[in-house]
């Protein structure tokens, strides 16, 4: 009888305590309950499924324990040689070089030389930011959680040529963007704020960060075989073995082609810059995993370890979104992250330390999802919420257009925002798509993606409407009915302006070759309009050409060129419609010829509003 009543009450015990509490008290397989004896095998199988697929090649590091247990390469590093992905391959960080960062600043808090909620200008010449909007004081913690208030910046992050980048500090002058919201009030994602960050690290330690993190990171993590300097300047052997790897674009469906650079480099290059091989970020990953009874050898005491892997920051439904700029993942179990995509390399460095357990995928392949974002969750296993109640009932309460924080909101490239804007279009009561991602209810405020990508978006309603949605790294807005309305007309207006003007081009082209015997007198009001129209179609050009250059890497300082071709339209539109109101008066004119000075008076000063209204101008 005994034995039935501890055996009953064993099963009330097991009955009341969650699944994923169970699969992590197995030590004999993960999360997701894949035992360790067989986890090579497994990860090799999965990793098949995309090699080749999604990334020309891959290399994946796994610690257990504080073991690296998982070493593995896959794929070409070297499509066109047919180059084979190695262990001692180098791949790009990108945004995983972040981590650094914080590791550094929680470096300095620990020798009481850095406040997380002292005013970052304490730390930084006077006089250091001109754009600040707002009075409050700008934290490390809000450079954590990217939300100080900066808008995003598309120029002066990536350069052709390593002469291009200048020392931290003048970057960071050349690339200040404007302050947009008050800081502590909404996350989107800054490049801009990590590497004020890794500056503030500079000044205190009046030594490059580059050197900082070389000395008190891979020197006492023993990476050697890892850069962070912009052009690997600290560290000659990963220069080199950089130069053997390539990096990607395409997909399944086109192939894959080569990136157009065989090398770019960042100007803020504590927000994305390190290179190094995956047994390398498995050695800094495993650092922040100490086993029980060691001291990390990043810091004194793992208090501050700790501290830092602490949840400093929330979504608005009170799940974790971030440690001390280490982002947390939502998986079966408590995982700490952070991604990376440079022009054609992609990582995801992820890490458990209730498991003791750490995954690392690095690719060169421009963001690669399925392996880098899928794998996780294959080990980690699914999130699961249990929380069902809410105030959201279907999906369909949550269409509409949604603008990212992250965007820019001044100057010519605010107009890509526009491109970045989603359209939440609900498919039934629990599924919407938006961004071309499919969305499956977790909750009535949560929702995930159903692809490999683990995206999680959070809902926050106000009385009845939505307020904001939250992603990882950026929240999001109902786009504005105005903004909204002027996108449309601009969209209408560019395609009126470019077959009327083309057309109005390939009419008086066409006039010329058939009256060129002829003795005809062009009348003034015409070669005003001709110069009108022929001066629209180069401000189209000038635009696309500038867009292109943007997409390719251009410096602003270099794009200064268009802006000026933009001022000088502006100005010839309104002198040619001038000059052409004046002469309409004084010359006789036919109906047809009216209706052509119309539509290209009308045309132009489109044209010209698009201009004004977007800041191509600046």
């Amino acid at each position: 009888m005994r034995k039935v009543i501890l055996f009953v009450v064993f099963v009330l015990l097991i009955s009341q305590y969650p699944t994923t509490m169970l699969a992590t008290e197995n030590s004999d397989a993960t999360p997701s309950g894949i035992p360790y004896s067989e986890l090579q095998h497994r990860v090799d199988e999965y990793a098949a499924n995309y090699i080749g697929e999604t990334t020309t090649g891959a290399a994946i590091a796994i610690v257990k324990d504080g073991e690296l247990v998982i070493n593995s390469s896959y794929g070409y590093g070297d499509l066109e040689k047919k180059e084979e992905v190695r262990e001692d391959t180098v791949f790009e960080w990108g945004s995983a070089t972040k981590l650094l960062v914080w590791t550094s600043v929680m470096q300095l808090v620990e020798q009481g030389k850095l406040d997380l909620e002292e005013d970052i200008q304490a730390y930084l010449p006077q006089g250091f930011f001109k754009k600040l909007k707002y009075d409050t004081p700008i934290t490390m913690l809000n450079l954590m959680h990217h939300d100080a208030g900066w808008e995003d910046n598309y120029t002066d992050l990536f350069y052709h040529s390593a002469k291009d980048v200048k020392p931290l500090g003048e970057m960071l002058t050349i690339s200040e963007p404007s302050q947009i919201n008050k800081p502590g009030e909404i996350v989107a994602y800054s490049n801009y704020g990590v590497a004020v960050a890794g500056y503030i690290v500079e000044k205190i330690t009046e030594q490059p960060f580059y050197d900082y993190v070389n000395e008190h990171i891979f020197t006492a993590l023993d990476m050697k075989n890892t850069a962070i300097h912009p052009s690997q300047e600290d560290n000659k052997s990963v220069a080199l073995k950089r130069e053997s790897v390539h990096g990607y674009l395409g997909n399944r469906d086109s192939g894959f082609s080569r990136s157009p650079y065989s090398r770019i480099y960042i100007g803020l290059y504590p927000a994305g810059s390190a290179i190094g091989t995956t047994e390398d970020a498995a050695k800094f990953l495993a650092a922040l995993m100490p086993q029980e009874g060691k001291n990390s050898p990043l810091f004194k005491t793992n208090t501050t370890l700790d501290n830092m892997l602490t949840t400093s920051d929330y979504y608005d439904d009170g799940i974790p979104r971030n440690a001390h700029g280490f982002w947390q993942g939502m998986y079966a179990v408590g995982v700490l992250e952070h991604g990376g995509n440079t022009d054609s390399f992609s990582s995801n460095f992820t890490f458990s330390k209730e498991e003791n357990l750490a995954v690392i995928v690095m690719t060169n392949q421009i963001a690669e999802t399925g392996l880098s974002y899928g794998l996780p969750v294959y080990i980690y296993g699914d999130y699961v919420h249990e929380d069902s109640e809410g105030a959201l009932s279907t999906a369909r309460d949550l269409e509409g257009s949604y603008m990212q924080a992250r965007q820019v909101y001044k100057g010519f490239s605010k107009l890509m925002g526009v491109f970045m804007t989603g359209h939440l279009k609900a498919e039934d009561d629990s599924t919407f798509a938006l961004f071309g991602t499919t969305f499956k209810k977790v909750s009535p405020y949560l929702y995930r993606s159903t692809d490999e990508h683990n995206l999680f978006l959070h809902f926050t309603e106000d009385d009845g409407k939505v307020e904001k949605v939250s992603m990882m790294v950026t929240d999001m807005f109902p786009m504005p009915i105005g903004l909204k309305s002027f996108s449309i007309f601009s969209s209408i207006t560019t395609v009126i302006s470019v077959l009327y003007l083309f057309g109005s081009l390939i009419a008086m082209t066409v006039n010329s070759i058939r009256n060129r015997k002829k003795s005809i007198t062009t009348l003034p009001t015409k070669k005003w309009i001709i110069l009108l129209n022929v001066a629209g179609i180069m401000a189209l050009f000038n635009v696309a050409i500038l867009a292109y250059r943007t997409l390719y890497y251009a410096s602003y300082a270099s794009l200064k060129i268009h802006f000026w071709i933009n001022y000088t339209y502006l100005a010839m539109v309104a002198i040619c419609i001038t000059t052409i109101a004046i002469q309409w008066k004084k010359a006789p004119s036919s109906k047809l010829q009216n209706i052509n000075y119309i539509l290209s008076c009308m045309v132009g000063f489109l044209l010209a509003t698009l201009i004004i209204g977007w800041e191509l101008y600046k």
